[in-house]
């Protein structure tokens, strides 16, 4: 078998699994409308990170990796509120903010971005909380974050 075969299994088998997830967003506690950096915002509760050796959502049977590349591959499987599944491939701080916002979800946007900031060494963390907040909205826009916690 090719060396990525079991992350393709595995990637293929998520999409399945996000799409019949039994999990529903808690509207009661989602201002839709809410500031993504001095609130908390609200993550999508049907969604998978990921993280690959290989481009997985790149494999067809015409194009096939012969080696694993440098960089992992980072990917968000999520179910929209139309119930539709989607993908989206994330970068690696893009897939930390994430990562933060699924561990710690009292954190404020704009904390998560100061702790990305502080793990890159960033020279200037305004411009990492900028371009978090573009990275946030983006992500509202796609179902990805729903909001913010209400208060």
């Amino acid at each position: 078998d090719p060396p990525f075969m079991l992350e393709l299994a595995h990637y293929e088998w998520v999409e399945l699994a996000v799409s019949v997830m039994d999990v529903e967003p808690e509207l009661d506690k989602i201002d839709p409308d809410g500031d993504l950096l001095l609130q908390s915002p609200y993550l999508n509760p049907a969604m998978v990170s990921l993280a690959y050796v290989y481009p997985v959502h790149m494999i067809r049977p015409e194009h096939t990796p012969d080696s694993a590349p440098e960089q992992p591959t980072f990917l968000l499987v999520y179910r929209d509120l139309n119930d539709k599944v989607e993908f989206m491939q994330l970068n690696a701080v893009s897939a930390r903010l994430i990562e933060l916002l699924e561990q710690q979800p009292e954190l404020r946007g704009e904390q998560v971005m100061q702790q990305i900031a502080q793990e890159l060494n960033h020279p200037d963390p305004l411009q990492v909380v900028s371009g978090g907040l573009a990275i946030l909205q983006n992500f509202r826009e796609k179902n990805i974050v729903l909001g913010t916690f209400r208060d």
